[in-house]
């Protein structure tokens, strides 16, 4: 899934030269991080082949804007509002990342389960209303790589239902004084007959600090008018929790010397700044990262353009909340690389351990499901790094995919728990895994290596 490109890029040294004013010792946190796995990372990061088989390119867009034309508008500030009491009622019961993490498109390995876990968000309670219609912003995070909007529009005097031609909003966003690269999507949900809730994600790949974003919205579902309004940006809920090393780490692939020039970690995310000191262009690469217990943090997206690459991975595991290093896998991509997919269903009985066949020859071993009404909870060990986040698919009517992310919960093992929907154990319960190997006789070629130390106790 990718966001929609809205401006170029900007010099990162003089990004690198604010974070550098910003850097300082973290203090005790992140206590409840959980890396992060859903469906469609697993499918994208399968077994890691992904990565040496060419489908990450030069310039990864994110997300795509869904269902949402992008049209210029009057930017103007919002005045100070308040939703009706049924609205605010309804929002109190249905919280926004709740909402995105269950049914929407931002999962669970992109971090954001953090913003409500560690109270990251700002409120603001920005109004606009016109044509009957009031637009107002409830909460912005920001953590100098993210933004997420948290809002909700109320149609006023509205004599009919909404319907989903309704719940729609149709912006252009800018960031007064600076032109960062930045993606953008959303997910709408309806509230009720007449309100409708909706969250944007913003990857503004630069640290902004002190700026204003200005959301400049022409429409809103079938509705003509002008609902924009500016949003400022501060890191003060997140940079106390935000550690950033420089560690200028020169390496070699393809013949030519690259350097990872940056890490930064927020509560939410991690960013990576590879660079080439002679603009050779990096997009015939790709990058993996793990920690000092193999543990993968997920691909969130990533910019690359002649001499830089800018890539976003969920944040640290809560089984190690402080890796002692970090490393970064670059590979370069084959486009043509020949791949095959299996698949293997087995009954799910109360016989455990039940094996099922990994990748390069590895297993995965399912050791328990528990059944609730809240859903139900998968637990599984690995054979190996590479098959940490297999593809796992369970059915009893109906095929379910995990809904959150898959977490470690040893740190001298790949054992893992996922939860999945309620399952109708009254059916005849199956697990399916898919497996993607090269054909026999391909071999990619192999990826390098990079360590970074992090020295935590350094500001």
């Amino acid at each position: 899934m990718n966001r929609d490109r809205i401006y170029g890029d900007e010099n990162l040294r003089q990004q690198d030269a604010l974070l550098r004013s910003k850097t300082q010792e973290m203090p005790d946190r992140l206590g409840n991080l959980v890396p992060h796995s859903t469906f469609q990372a697993v499918w994208g990061k399968h077994h890691q082949f992904l990565m040496q088989n060419g489908v990450r390119s030069k310039r990864k867009k994110r997300w795509g804007i869904a269902a949402c034309g992008l049209v210029m508008a009057i930017i103007v500030a919002g005045t100070a509002f308040y939703t009706s009491p049924e609205v605010r009622a309804a929002l109190a019961k249905f919280p926004f990342m709740k909402m995105l993490l269950k049914d929407g498109e931002f999962k669970e390995h992109y971090g954001l389960s953090q913003i409500e876990k560690q109270d990251l968000g700002v409120k603001l309670n920005r109004s606009v209303t016109d044509q009957n219609i009031r637009f107002t912003v409830d909460e912005v995070f920001y953590d100098g790589i993210q933004i997420v909007l948290n809002y909700d529009v109320e149609y006023l005097n509205a004599k009919e239902k909404i319907n989903k031609k309704d719940a729609n909003i149709f912006y252009k966003l800018a960031i007064t004084g600076s032109e960062p690269t930045m993606m953008s999507t959303h997910k709408i949900t309806i509230l009720n007959d007449h309100a409708f809730i909706g969250s944007t994600l913003i990857d503004a790949f630069q640290y902004l600090d002190g700026y204003q974003l200005q959301m400049n919205i022409s429409q809103i579902g079938q509705v003509k008018g002008n609902w924009s309004v500016t949003i400022p940006l501060s890191v003060s809920k997140t940079d106390p929790h935000t550690k950033t090393f420089f560690p200028n780490k020169e390496f070699e692939i393809g013949g030519k010397k690259r350097k990872v020039e940056r890490i930064t970690m927020t509560p939410v995310t991690t960013q990576i700044v590879i660079r080439s000191e002679d603009n050779t262009k990096l997009g015939s690469l790709s990058f993996d990262l793990r920690d000092n217990l193999h543990t993968s943090l997920y691909g969130t997206g990533g910019m690359g353009g002649d001499g830089e690459y800018t890539y976003n991975f969920g944040p640290p595991s809560s089984t190690n909340p402080y890796p002692e290093s970090i490393d970064i896998i670059v590979q370069q991509l084959d486009w043509v690389s020949p791949i095959k997919q299996y698949e293997e269903t087995i009954s799910l009985t109360n016989k455990f351990p039940i094996v099922l066949k990994g990748a390069h020859g590895g297993t995965v071993l399912i050791t328990k499901v528990e059944y609730s009404e809240d859903g139900t909870m998968l637990y599984y060990e690995a054979s190996d790094a590479e098959n940490q986040y297999p593809m796992i698919v369970l059915m009893d009517s109906k095929e379910h995919v995990n809904i959150s992310e898959s977490v470690r919960i040893s740190k001298d093992r790949f054992a893992f728990k996922m939860k999945y929907p309620k399952l109708d154990i009254r059916s005849s319960l199956k697990a399916k895994v898919f497996i993607n190997e090269y054909e026999p006789g391909y071999k990619p070629e192999p990826p390098v290596w990079v360590k970074i130390p992090l020295d935590w106790s350094k500001p």
